[in-house]
């Protein structure tokens, strides 16, 4: 668990910095919406708490919006 911790600190500090000086606000929150979940994601699995697959929260999705693949 601390490794994924200290993996994830590591790219925050090396992708989020340049982001920060150039005060690129959509870009810190874009990457904000891909880091969050994905360090959330990574913590649940090293726990071993079992997660449904992203794919079928994204047909559920798509399904809403009256789209299917």
């Amino acid at each position: 668990m601390a490794l994924i911790l200290a993996g994830f600190a590591l790219i925050a500090l090396i992708d989020l910095r340049p982001l920060i000086r150039r005060r690129s606000g959509r870009a810190v929150v874009a990457f904000f919406l891909l880091f969050i979940p994905a360090l959330t994601l990574s913590v649940l699995r090293a726990c071993k708490i079992e997660v449904p697959s992203v794919m079928l929260l994204m047909g559920d999705a798509l399904r809403a919006l009256g789209l299917s693949y």
